[in-house]
């Protein structure tokens, strides 16, 4: 394989491949919005809490609403598919049926995520003020849970046949929606009541149903109706379900497994935050209260009670406020919120690559699906390999656009550093694992991200992090370790060429 681009190919992945960039960071933007707002607020204590809430809530939200979303893997396989074979009908036949799917679990999962986020949420963390800042965000998050997967239905059905861009057009709208209800909810302006943190969750979910709201609209205009006769009755056909489901839920398997690996990453971040706390708690003020009351009690403090309490006083504040301080659980959210730009720019390019590649195995020209695959990763490796780069060597520059805690800026840049340096392994990881996703091999992706989340992504953040005592530094080791290793096994699995034998 060459290391130069073919210009003919790179044209054509990049032609479809912008508008889902563009559309996928506007839509993580909503993310990244909340962060930065929250990140920025006055009261440290409410804006390190409500971080370190948010970070919580977006692999549940992911785990949860990632799993059914994951739908998009059928429906986009299958739609490009039938697109390269010109059976219009047929692949809009396809979204009939995902979007069947889609309502019909999206409002189940909506209803159960927002009941059960209280009794689910403190598990991965149970600091008073995270619980108390995170459960209401997480709540109405999973209230969009719905229009999440709604929305990710009319997307990859859209992406099938080549026209990027609607999603586009509603991720914008979308994000500046989220933009303006989050401030307004968030500060209490313009008459709106002042919500702070959950305020923000609020925002995000109406955000969310606008955005499903303009893609199903642009759903409904004649010629694509005409053309594609996605809203007949006659449609619904369970085996073509059976097909969508057979393709897309070993992509949802993998996408709770990642998610649940994130969480379970965020614990064991939050064992380093609580180690922090009692490495300091008793060696420091704990000591200082106890000399206080044993001078008190020999009668050589000098003071009456109303004065020892005073003196007191700073000392139970300092624990007060390390307990109440989260800074690595904040930082690691500000690290993953900074990553999700790479993700979701690897996904678009990946989403374009799925498309040329299941459309090109329809029209019976495996070797240039190929050639598509390998010149999309080398154009998401030379992308976000630089921006990896820039992250490295001005790591206090990116974080600062989220937080302006000096604490948090602190814990996360030497891990943030350490990531992007293999910035350009996570554009390869994901464009090879959409690109088999396209092609129908999605139970391999699966059985890879669960081998690696279990036995490597996790163990070795606790091996590294707490009994090596490398702190948060030693967690994104392993993170390192995890993005080498997804990468060269799916471009292994990519190079194999087996997957160009797959008929769906």
């Amino acid at each position: 394989m060459r290391l130069s681009l073919d210009l003919k190919l790179s044209r054509d992945v990049v032609k479809l491949a912008w508008p889902v960039i563009l559309g996928m960071l506007s839509q993580t933007s909503v993310n990244l919005v909340d962060t930065i707002l929250i990140g920025w607020m006055k009261d440290e204590t409410v804006s390190v809490a409500g971080v370190a809430g948010i970070g919580i809530t977006l692999p549940l939200y992911w785990a949860v609403g990632g799993f059914i979303s994951s739908i998009s893997v059928g429906t986009q396989a299958i739609t490009a598919r039938r697109f390269g074979e010109k059976q219009d009908s047929l692949a809009g036949r396809v979204l009939s049926n995902s979007l069947l799917v889609a309502f019909s679990i999206g409002i189940l999962l909506s209803i159960a995520g927002f009941l059960l986020i209280p009794y689910v949420f403190p598990f991965f963390n149970s600091n008073p003020e995270v619980l108390k800042q995170g459960v209401p965000y997480a709540q109405y998050r999973f209230a969009a849970v719905l229009a999440m997967v709604a929305t990710i239905s009319y997307k990859s059905f859209f992406d099938g046949i080549g026209m990027t861009y609607i999603h586009m057009v509603a991720s914008i709208v979308m994000n500046i929606a989220n933009i303006v209800l989050n401030i307004l909810l968030i500060f209490g302006l313009a008459g709106f009541p002042e919500m702070g943190v959950p305020g923000s969750g609020l925002g995000t979910c109406i955000a969310s149903y606008i955005g499903l709201a303009i893609i199903m609209g642009w759903s409904f205009g004649p010629s694509l109706r005409k053309k594609y006769q996605y809203y007949r009755a006659r449609n619904f056909n369970f085996p073509v379900i059976r097909e969508v489901l057979r393709l897309s839920l070993p992509g949802g398997m993998a996408t709770v497994v990642v998610m649940t690996g994130f969480l379970l990453f965020l614990k064991i971040v939050g064992i380093i935050d609580r180690a922090e706390w009692l490495a300091a708690f008793p060696h420091g003020a704990v000591v200082g209260i106890d000399e206080t009351l044993n001078a008190y009690l020999r009668g050589t403090h000098g003071e009456d009670l109303l004065g020892l309490l005073v003196t007191m006083l700073p000392q139970v504040d300092t624990m007060t406020e390390a307990m109440r301080s989260p800074v690595y659980t904040a930082g690691t959210k500000v690290i993953m919120d900074l990553m999700s730009i790479s993700f979701m720019s690897a996904i678009a390019i990946g989403t374009a690559t799925a498309t040329l590649v299941s459309q090109n195995l329809g029209k019976g020209k495996p070797g240039l699906a190929e050639r598509y695959g390998w010149e999309a990763v080398k154009i998401g490796a030379f992308v976000l390999g630089g921006l990896g780069i820039a992250e490295a060597i001005f790591p206090h520059i990116f974080l600062n656009i989220f937080t302006d805690k000096q604490a948090v800026i602190n814990a996360a840049a030497t891990s943030l550093r350490m990531i992007g340096m293999v910035n350009f392994m996570v554009a390869a990881g994901l464009i090879f694992m959409n690109a088999l996703f396209g092609a129908g091999n999605a139970k391999f992706v699966m059985y890879t991200e669960f081998t690696l989340h279990f036995t490597c992504l996790v163990p070795l953040a606790y091996l590294f992090g707490i009994h090596f005592k490398l702190g948060m530094e030693g967690v994104w080791l392993s993170g390192v370790v995890y993005i080498i290793s997804l990468a060269s096994i799916l471009g292994w699995k990519f190079w194999q060429g087996k997957w160009k034998h797959i008929k769906i």
